[in-house]
């Protein structure tokens, strides 16, 4: 079975949707798909190589290329757009830094808080006190980081014509979550005299 769609002319991301399309709706066969603009060969080959699938380039006329997609068969391909590892890892060494320094900045008020709820002894917990004077150095970096991330989706994440690997794919509830654990902690010396009775 060969599929032809015409691709010509279409503003990106449109031509990766389209041959993401009419890919679901083939369970095997092959795709031609026609465009005539770099920028939307070059998309469509990225998101062809990471499907893993076979493909063709070739050059139909002076102005038209044509990708050949081949599905049902096992191919190994180059997988080279991003190191998803790499990717993954400093994610989530961020996020846990912005969680951490959100917890540094509130020492100041968590004796109390883990004396209610652990039944430890304040005074074990006096060593918290060394690091009170750079509260706002951590709240600083702690903002700063979930603010990098946000960016990170914003204008790079989101912008992929495909996503794959399960930090992008989940990238938005990961630091959703981690985003409202460091909110909480941030501003646990403002509402947290109220869980201690005060």
């Amino acid at each position: 079975m060969v599929k032809k769609i015409d691709c010509k002319n279409l503003p990106c991301p449109e031509p990766v949707l389209r041959t993401k399309e009419a890919l679901e709706e083939m369970e095997e066969g092959i795709l031609e798909v026609e465009l005539n603009s770099f920028s939307s060969v070059q998309n469509v080959k990225r998101f062809v190589q990471n499907q893993g699938l076979y493909f063709e380039i070739k050059k139909n006329g002076n102005n038209t290329t044509i990708i050949t997609v081949v599905k049902g068969y096992e191919c190994e391909l180059p997988q080279n757009n991003f190191d998803s590892s790499k990717e993954t890892k400093s994610f989530w060494a961020l996020i846990t830094g912005a969680i951490i320094t959100a917890i540094l900045a509130s020492t100041c008020c968590l004796g109390p808080l883990l004396f209610l709820i652990f039944g430890v002894s304040v005074s074990s917990l006096s060593f918290l006190h060394v690091f009170a004077p750079y509260r706002d150095y951590f709240l600083a970096a702690a903002v700063l980081i979930i603010g990098y991330l946000w960016f990170n989706y914003f204008f790079k994440i989101r912008r992929r014509p495909v996503c794959e690997g399960s930090i992008c794919k989940n990238y938005v509830k990961y630091l959703t979550i981690g985003t409202v654990v460091t909110l909480i902690m941030l501003t646990f010396p403002y509402w947290g005299q109220y869980l201690a009775g005060d």
